[in-house]
Parts: C-alpha cells; sequence; structure tokens
C-alpha cells in the first residue's frame, strides 16, 4: 500500500507540474510549487512521510535554498538597473550589420555565461522573454527564426559549472560535502566541452535558417546607463571571485550568496533601483517550494525501497569502473527526463550515498544536467521555458523537442562522462 502511494505521490507531482491543470470554479491552476504541495500532502495523510524525516530534510535543505534565494535577489537587483535591456540594445544593434551566424553565436555565448554565473532557472527567465523580444524586432515575419534562437537559450546551457549554477547541484553538494572548488575544477572542463558540442550541433541543425536570415532595418535606440548599473554589476562579479577564496579558507558558498544579498539591497537603496519589496519579488517562490517538495517525495520513495532498488542497477557495475559512471550517467539522464531531474538527482544522491567518492555523484549530476534536454518535463527550468514560450505565443511541440534535443543530448552526455572518467 505504502508503496503505491509513493509512486502515485511522485506521479501525480510531475503530471501536475507538467501539464498545470485549470480549476474553472476557482480561476486558479497547478503551478510546480503547488502541484510538490500537493504530493507532500498526500505523502503526510497517509503516514508514508512523517514529521521527523521533514525536519531531517530541512536541515539538509536550508543551505543551499538560502543561497538560491541571495543569488536571484543579486539577480533582481541588476536587472531592475536595466543592465540586461542595455545588453540587449548592444546586440540588436550589431546584429543589424552582422550575420544572422554572428548574432547566434552571441546569444549562444550569453546563454552559457549567464547560467553559470546565476542559475539556470533565473537565467531561464531572464533570457526567453528578453531573445524573443530581440528576434522579433531583428527578422520580422520569421516565427522559424525566433524558434530557432529559443532553442539556443535553452540548450547551452549543459553541465553546470559551479555549484550555483543549477539549485539542485547546490543541494547535492551540501549533502555530499563537495566543496565549490573541487566541483568546479572536474565540471568546468566538461561544461566546455559541451558547450563546444551544443554550439556545433545547433550551427549545423540550423544552418539554413542562419543562412537565409537577413536582419531588418530598425532606429537606432539609446538606453542610458543606470548609475547603480555598473557597483551592482561589480558586486555580482566580487561574489563570483569570492566563491573560491571562501571554499579554500572553508567557508560555504551560501554565506558569499547571503553577503552579497545585503550588498545588493543596500546598492539598490542607496541608488534608489527599487523598493525592497519590488527588489524581493524577483525570488521566485514558487521554485523554492517545488525543490523542498520534491525533495520530500523523493524521501517517501525511499522510505518505500526504492533508493535500494536504484542502488542495486549501479552495483552491478563495477565500483570506480567506466561501467559505473556510464551505468549511473545514463540512468540519471533518462530517468530525469522522464520524472523530472530534481526527484532524479536526490534518488541518485540517496542510491549512490556519500562513501564512495565524489565521481559517481558527479555523474548523476552531469546526466541530471543534460538529460532534460530530451523532454521539457525534465527540468523545472524546460517547464518555465515552455511557459515563457506560450505567453508568447509561440508552441514548441513535442515532436520537435525531442527532435533537436536528442541531437544534442547523444553526443553532449557521451563526451562528458568519457571526460569525468579521464579526469
Amino acid at each position: 500500500m505504502e508503496e503505491t502511494v509513493a509512486y502515485s505521490a511522485l506521479a501525480m507531482t510531475v503530471s501536475l507540474a507538467v501539464l498545470r491543470p485549470r480549476l474553472p470554479r476557482l480561476a486558479w491552476r497547478f503551478s510546480p510549487g503547488s502541484a510538490a504541495v500537493l504530493g507532500v500532502a498526500v505523502l503526510v495523510a497517509t503516514r508514508v512521510l512523517t514529521p521527523a524525516a521533514m525536519l531531517d530534510a530541512a536541515r539538509m535543505q536550508w543551505r543551499p535554498l538560502l543561497a538560491l534565494v541571495a543569488i536571484m535577489v543579486m539577480t533582481g537587483v541588476v536587472q531592475e538597473t536595466g543592465a540586461f535591456d542595455r545588453l540587449a540594445g548592444w546586440i540588436e544593434q550589431r546584429a543589424r550589420t552582422r550575420s544572422a551566424a554572428y548574432t547566434f553565436t552571441v546569444v549562444f555565448a550569453l546563454a552559457v555565461v549567464t547560467p553559470a554565473l546565476l542559475n539556470n532557472d533565473a537565467a531561464i527567465l531572464i533570457l526567453t522573454p528578453l531573445v524573443v523580444a530581440l528576434t522579433r524586432r531583428l527578422y520580422p515575419g520569421a516565427p522559424h527564426v525566433t524558434v530557432a534562437f529559443a532553442f539556443v537559450v535553452f540548450l547551452a546551457p549543459g553541465v553546470a559549472p559551479f555549484v550555483v549554477s543549477n539549485p539542485m547541484n547546490m543541494i547535492v553538494a551540501e549533502l555530499a560535502g563537495i566543496g565549490f572548488n573541487a566541483y568546479a575544477v572536474v565540471m568546468v572542463p566538461l561544461s566546455v566541452v559541451g558547450a563546444a558540442l551544443t554550439y556545433g550541433v545547433l550551427r549545423w541543425f540550423y544552418r539554413d535558417v542562419l543562412r537565409t536570415a537577413v536582419a531588418a532595418p530598425g532606429p537606432r535606440t539609446t538606453i542610458h546607463r543606470h548609475a547603480a548599473e555598473r557597483p551592482a554589476v561589480a558586486l555580482m562579479a566580487a561574489v563570483f571571485v569570492a566563491y573560491p577564496i571562501a571554499a579554500w579558507f572553508g567557508a560555504p558558498a551560501w554565506i558569499v550568496a547571503v553577503v552579497g544579498a545585503l550588498g545588493a539591497i543596500a546598492i539598490s537603496q542607496a541608488y534608489s533601483v527599487a523598493p525592497v519589496r519590488k527588489v524581493t519579488s524577483h525570488v521566485s517562490v514558487d521554485i523554492l517550494v517545488f525543490l523542498w517538495g520534491i525533495f520530500l517525495v523523493v524521501r517517501g520513495l525511499q522510505s518505500v525501497g526504492v533508493v535500494d532498488w536504484v542502488a542495486q542497477i549501479y552495483a552491478s557495475a563495477p565500483a570506480g569502473s567506466h561501467r559505473e559512471l556510464f551505468a549511473i550517467g545514463t540512468t540519471s539522464a533518462f530517468g530525469s527526463a522522464l520524472i523530472d531531474n530534481h526527484p532524479m538527482t536526490i534518488l541518485n544522491t540517496f542510491a549512490i550515498g556519500t562513501g564512495h567518492g565524489a565521481k559517481p555523484l558527479l555523474a548523476a549530476l552531469v546526466g541530471g544536467d543534460i538529460g532534460p534536454r530530451l523532454l521539457p518535463i525534465g527540468s523545472l527550468a524546460g517547464l518555465l521555458w515552455m511557459d515563457l514560450l506560450r505567453r508568447s505565443g509561440i508552441e514548441i511541440g513535442i515532436a520537435r523537442f525531442v527532435r533537436v534535443g536528442t541531437l544534442v543530448l547523444l553526443p553532449t552526455l557521451a563526451v562528458s562522462l568519457l571526460l569525468l572518467y579521464w579526469l
């Protein structure tokens, strides 16, 4: 009975988070966060999830979630200064006199760097509407060009190069005791090689689109720099530099992020950027609730033996071998595509444990970062991306998503796991 409840809670949570059905009488629709709350409520009501397990989960999660809140606050201040709008204007002015391939390359680089420095979910929320509006101004009447650039925003971020680049990686690193520097030494090379592969595949796939796209002439617009833009961007850069320094001295990344958020709020107030309420509105409570809830849903699966079953699959390969890494990485990738990378990553963390070194856990993170390219259900970032495009009047069919995603996923997953084994 408990197994049925645990499986059903996971299926219900993921389905509601993806489909987001509307309740007509209440004029309200499910979000990822509310779906996770309902899943947790079912597990608590059926006593599959105990209060003690919830407290234990809170002790594991509060540091990475606090770091995520701090990063969202810093990002919000930079966004309120108009820095991203000025960047879009800079790209637009050059794109009108350059080829579409040039603009494609610039947007790809932006879509790689932004989530690496902030986090994937925040980057999707910022870049998707920005790039859609930009390409519609540059290439009016050419929706296929907008779709190509939209895919760049979603597919360019592959393996998270830093712990702070992905919320789930922050949680796993906290559980496993993997520091900022230890993570970056291994994952930065994987991220760089994966990004190069992704760029090559997308440039080839959209070669005809880019060859025929011609930017329309337009007026030169100037967006004046806000006085707070430079100090806000400088603070964010200083925070990022402080991460490895703090890690060298044994300080956790969440403390650096919190100090950075307080500094960002101080800059916002000193330069009259926006009220504190407006700055904190950039913190996505729904994302935080989803991360909290899905962690508890997987704890429910752990209590009915699912974690042990996954651990047995991984134990069938020799420990430390390339077969083990590929088994973990591919299972994580395809599992993430089917049930979302957040529950799959937590499931992997419990199944692998922390007593076998960092490589197996990093293989699970590689699969969890790349797997969502196969299906939109695979990540919260994918769900946000699809929803933002839908609001902009762009419908991405599942067949197209799978076709483009598979072309990118297969080579990047294989090469990333090979590099991980060699490193």
